[in-house]
Parts: structure tokens; C-alpha cells; sequence
């Protein structure tokens, strides 16, 4: 059947042309500042590849290349709209899209966009960086490639911490994400209120090994009748609080005589109690038990029979500095079956035509408590607190 010359076909190519290109802009004014960009469709119909390929931009700030999208119009269509929704999920959840430039300068200036709160004036006062001038506030350089085309899945910053100094700095590389939160952790790290670059004590460890620590050592009686090797077991932990000589750590108190003898008395309470002839027992097993809680000096570990055994030494050991135990910081051995693991008698191994036994390992007994002793790590001075041993005798200055 014949179209009358007056009405349009539905179906002409360019009518179809011009409703494609009704779509893309439709996308572009309802997704902003979202935009496509792709070739002219060209008019007749006969001439158009069965799919487009479009390069979708989210109209970012960090210079991130555009997404590159291919389909009919009504998949390009669906594909930028699922896509534009995700970025904008990302951004809210701090994922997305990240202005390093203005990061960077709020950094510079301290954050002080922020400072509305009446709590962060009075900590502030009148300066923005306290103890530092304007002058000799950091800076923040993002270094270039030479060539301007080149691609780099990475960045790399310079950082200077005193804008004037600039002989002091440090490089910092990886995404604008990556970077700003290193540079936080770094200045969060080196001593504030300073030009100087010269970093805290970054990790626990060190901070750890400069406190005096106290030994507490458990060994299995004589009289147990097992035979072999006597068990042995020994349980230390730091004195935060507590340093050997004056400015080893700032705000810390130098340890005295009258100090010791208190760490001393609060031992004996415990484990070493006087006129008591039953001496402190730990049941030890295969069971493998930790308790760390590194602010407090604690990095404990016991061989012990049940969790319930290990939960109670590892209380009795938090009672000499009145700290109070926290499950949250007890761990349990990765050996899902110590029993089987660590058996009574190793099985003998064929070595040389010959069965030859491996040495038995985490074997069970009853250890008591014989001695504890306060170790200066600095200076390598020790004393005795206490002590269940003829042979190891308290410190005279303790008595």
C-alpha cells in the first residue's frame, strides 16, 4: 500500500536519525554534568555499522580518562545511566572521583574549611597550624612527566613540610587517593609543632623496646615424675609508663626505687604470696594462646591446657598493673587440633634404614611459679622482685 506524499514514513532513516540523536541529548540534559561525544549518525540508514562506540565522560576532576562504551543508542542510553548512577554511589561513599588539587591546598592551609566548630577554635586559637607560621607551612607539588602524552597508572608528589626549606622533602607515588591519606599518616607521625622532618616512633615495637619490661618464669617441679627435660615457660609485658633515665621518652616518669618495690609487692599478691607453700600453677597443654594489647605492653603468649586456663593467667598477669582484661585482645592458636598435632610421643621416622624418634614437642605438665625479674633494656640492669628459688636471690636494694 502506498504512503501518501503528505505523511511521513515512521520508519524513514533520517526520522529514525533524529530520534537517536533525541536520545543522546535527553541522556546528556538528565545525567549531568554527565556527556556523550561521538561521531555524526550518519543520515542514510544503509550506511550505519549496527552498534556506535561513544566516549562517556563524568565531567571528573582528577584528569581519569573517560569510559569508552559501544551498542545501539538505547544501550548507550542504558549503559550511561547505570554507570552515571554508580559514580555518583562511589562519590557519596568516598570511593569516586577524587579533586586531589583542592585536597592539597586544604592541607596547605590547614583544613580550614573545617574549622567552624567552636570545639576546634579553642584547640586552634588563632592559628591555623598551631606552633607554625604561615611562612613555613607545607606544600604539596605534583611532579609531571616530561612528555605530556605519556600514560601513567600512577602519580608522584613532593612534599615539602616547611615551604621555605626546600631541601627537606619526601616523594610520595600511587593514586590521589593513595598519596593524600600517606601524607596524612606522615604528618601525623613526625613531631608536631616542628619544621623539623624527623619522624615519631613509627612502629610499636620500638616504642615497646624502650620500656623496662618484668619477667615472670615458670618452671615444672622436680617432683612431678616426668622424665625428661623440665618444662619451663616465661611471661614478660612493658611498663608503658615507665622509663629508666630522664629524656629516653617524653612524658614519661623515670622509674624509682620506691616504684620497683611497689611492681614487687603487687607479683607477690599474685603469684608469690607470703607464708603461702602452695606455689602459683599453670596447667600447660598444646593449646597455643595469645593477648595482645601493644598501647598497654602487652604481647603475651602461653602453652596452656583449655582457654579458660590461659584467660586466667593472662588476668592474674593484668592484675599486677590493675589493668582489666579485654577478650577482644585474646587470640587462639591456628592448630585446629593441637592433640593431634603435637602428640605425647612423635612417631619414629625411617633416617638411614634406621627408625630414629623426633624430638617430642608442647609436652603437658604442671609449671610453677619460681622467680620474677624487672629488666632495664637500655642500660641491660636487672632485678630480682621475688623470688621461690634458693638459689636466685631478691635484689638487696629491695629489702
Amino acid at each position: 500500500m502506498a504512503t501518501p506524499n503528505n505523511q511521513k514514513n515512521v520508519n524513514d532513516a533520517q526520522d529514525y536519525s533524529k530520534f537517536e540523536r533525541k536520545i543522546a541529548e535527553e541522556v546528556n540534559r538528565r545525567e549531568a554534568p554527565t556527556y556523550i561525544e561521538g561521531r555524526v549518525i550518519p543520515q542514510n540508514y544503509e550506511e550505519r555499522s549496527y552498534f556506535d562506540v561513544y566516549s562517556l565522560d563524568f565531567g571528573r576532576l582528577d584528569n581519569e580518562p573517560p569510559l569508552i562504551i559501544a551498542g545501539n543508542d538505547a544501550q548507550i542510553a542504558l549503559q550511561s545511566s547505570i554507570l552515571r548512577a554508580l559514580d555518583q554511589l562511589l562519590s557519596v561513599r568516598g570511593l569516586g572521583p577524587f579533586n586531589f588539587a583542592v585536597w592539597a591546598k586544604e592541607f596547605e592551609n590547614g583544613f580550614i574549611s573545617f574549622a567552624g566548630s567552636s570545639e576546634l577554635k579553642k584547640m586552634r586559637g588563632k592559628e591555623i597550624w598551631p606552633g607554625i607560621k604561615k611562612e613555613n607551612r607545607p606544600q604539596v607539588v605534583e611532579l609531571k612527566p616530561e612528555k605530556k602524552d605519556a600514560e601513567w597508572d600512577f602519580k608522584v608528589v613532593q612534599l615539602f613540610p616547611d615551604r621555605k626549606n626546600r631541601k627537606d622533602w619526601l616523594i610520595f607515588t600511587g593514586s590521589y587517593r593513595d598519596i593524600a591519606r600517606e601524607i596524612l599518616n606522615w604528618w601525623n607521625q613526625k613531631e608536631g609543632g616542628e619544621s623539623s622532618i624527623k619522624p615519631r616512633l613509627t612502629s610499636d615495637i620500638s616504642q615497646l623496646s624502650k620500656h623496662p619490661y618484668i619477667e615472670l618464669y615458670f618452671k615444672e617441679p622436680p617432683t612431678s615424675g616426668r622424665i625428661g627435660t623440665p618444662l619451663k615457660s616465661e611471661i614478660s609485658f612493658r611498663l608503658m609508663n615507665e622509663i629508666e633515665y630522664e629524656g629516653l621518652l617524653p612524658n614519661k616518669s623515670v622509674m624509682t626505687i620506691a616504684d620497683i618495690k611497689r611492681y614487687a609487692k603487687a607479683i607477690e599478691n599474685v603469684f608469690n604470696k607470703p607464708g603461702n607453700d602452695k606455689p602459683y600453677t599453670i596447667q600447660r597443654g598444646r593449646g597455643s594462646y595469645t593477648y595482645n594489647n601493644w598501647p598497654l605492653g602487652y604481647k603475651l603468649w602461653l602453652l596452656a591446657n583449655s582457654a579458660t586456663e590461659a584467660e586466667r593467667v593472662f588476668k592474674d598477669v593484668l592484675r599486677i598493673q590493675n589493668h582489666v582484661f579485654d577478650e577482644i585482645y585474646m587470640g587462639i592458636g591456628a592448630s585446629r587440633n593441637p592433640a593431634k598435632r603435637y602428640p605425647i610421643t612423635q612417631p619414629k621416622k625411617k633416617v638411614i634404614g634406621e627408625d630414629k624418634a623426633l624430638p617430642n614437642q608442647r609436652q603437658t605438665g604442671a609449671i610453677t611459679f619460681r622467680w620474677a625479674k624487672l629488666v632495664f633494656p637500655m642500660t641491660k640492669e636487672t632485678l630480682v622482685l621475688t623470688s621461690r628459688e634458693p638459689r636466685i636471690r631478691v635484689d638487696d636494694r629491695l629489702k
